[in-house]
């Protein structure tokens, strides 16, 4: 079970390095708020185009960031929680149930539920990211170009939550066997 749990922690690493991006969301709402009160567009802009920046800062752009940085603590901290057991569960039949039930549930939910269902996320999110690199997407409305980047997440993080699914899955089929 050791190997489970650190290859677990791995799996999570994502999710405590979004984490850190709480600090400068909060400061890209802040400038946000304080250039859409000044009535102004544009914090900074200069003539040739960086990747994922474009041309300029801009308010669009920083709300671009918002959602990216929304979304990457959504998606790796899903990873989190269900890690940790701190996800949304429906305990209703589970609570009748003595613990090796219990157990025995959360084995067939993590493998026939969840990890179906992730795994088919990640392999369209595939496309989906390939689609907006392919095309180039980005926003049309002077807000982060490289749209492309965040999508590529969207596979990313549903791969690493099957990955964690069959992962805890079999673990779980270990203590069942082993009769814990």
């Amino acid at each position: 079970m050791r190997l489970a749990d650190r290859i677990l922690d791995l799996l999570c690493l994502p999710a405590k390095w979004a984490s850190w991006l709480i600090l400068p969301l909060i400061g890209s709402i802040l400038a946000a708020i304080f250039l859409a009160k000044l009535g102004q567009n544009t914090l900074v802009s200069w003539s040739q185009p960086v990747p994922v920046l474009g041309r300029a800062i801009t308010v669009n752009s920083l709300l671009d960031f918002q959602w990216y940085v929304f979304a990457l603590l959504v998606l790796f901290g899903g990873i989190l929680a269900y890690r940790n057991d701190r996800h949304v569960a429906v305990e209703t039949v589970a609570l009748n149930l003595p613990p090796r039930g219990r157990l025995l549930l959360r084995v067939l939910g993590d493998l026939l539920l969840l990890t179906p269902f992730c795994a088919i996320i990640a392999w369209y999110g595939y496309s989906y990211a390939m689609t907006a690199y392919v095309t180039g997407e980005g926003s049309t409305q002077g807000g982060l170009m490289n749209r492309w980047a965040i999508k590529a997440m969207l596979p990313l993080a549903f791969a690493m939550l099957t990955a964690a699914g069959v992962l805890r899955g079999l673990a779980g089929i270990v203590l069942l066997v082993r009769g814990r």
